[in-house]
């Protein structure tokens, strides 16, 4: 399974970021996405139109923590069919909510989750997520948006309104094609070290810390 926080999804309302995570297999296969709102308090109604089996919490910062993380950990396992008899490859980007806990690794441990963090300044060449499914998501999330707008002029897309317009996005993007595209072109499965050269495995000092990106829309 590759895992990645798909992006901070910022509406019209200036810092109202909410948080996205996903993960998906390379037969295609995905886990459903959990997503974190920014406030004190998580409503049942704000993922009414959110894709089946969602995980919703929240967060002050809306972004995801260590016990957040936790939650999603539970979730994979349960929606992976993760066991010591069905052992899942959790491949995550190094952030510290995903390496610095562990209790965390305890869990995946006794569940049957073996989980591997990808290398600083790494994931835009070999974390599956990164390579296919994130453009068409937030190329599909952008074009839902826009309708939307033009068919509500002069309103703002506000937190409620954001599960749904994700899940629009979510089941045009989430494929099976850019599922096992994605663990191709990384050359992760089927295994093929002669795709990526070898100077692609080294840090470039001008970038970032590419945990997340923006999707944009108001």
């Amino acid at each position: 399974m590759g895992q990645r926080v798909v992006s901070s999804v910022t509406s019209g309302e200036r810092g109202q970021t909410t948080t996205v995570i996903l993960a998906f297999n390379c037969v295609g296969h995905y886990i459903p996405p959990m997503i974190i709102f920014k406030r004190k308090r998580m409503l049942d109604s704000l993922i009414d139109d959110a894709p089946p089996g969602i995980l919703g919490r929240c967060s002050k910062s809306g972004w995801v923590d260590t016990n957040l993380f936790m939650d999603f950990i539970r979730h994979f396992v349960i929606h992976g069919n993760c066991s010591t008899t069905n052992k899942c490859l959790l491949i995550l980007d190094g952030h510290k909510s995903h390496t610095k806990n562990l209790d965390l690794l305890n869990y995946a441990s006794i569940n049957g989750l073996h989980t591997l963090s990808l290398p600083p300044h790494t994931s835009y060449k070999l974390q599956p997520l990164d390579r296919t499914l994130f453009k068409s998501l937030k190329s599909a999330y952008n074009l839902v948006c826009t309708t939307w707008m033009r068919k509500h002029p002069g309103r703002r897309i506000t937190v409620d309104k954001l599960s749904g317009l994700f899940c629009q996005a979510y089941v045009k993007a989430a494929t099976v094609e850019n599922a096992i595209s994605g663990f191709r072109v990384t050359d992760i499965n089927p295994f093929n070290r002669e795709i990526l050269p070898e100077s692609d495995y080294f840090e470039n000092p001008c970038l970032k810390d590419s945990y997340t990106g923006l999707l944009n829309c108001g």
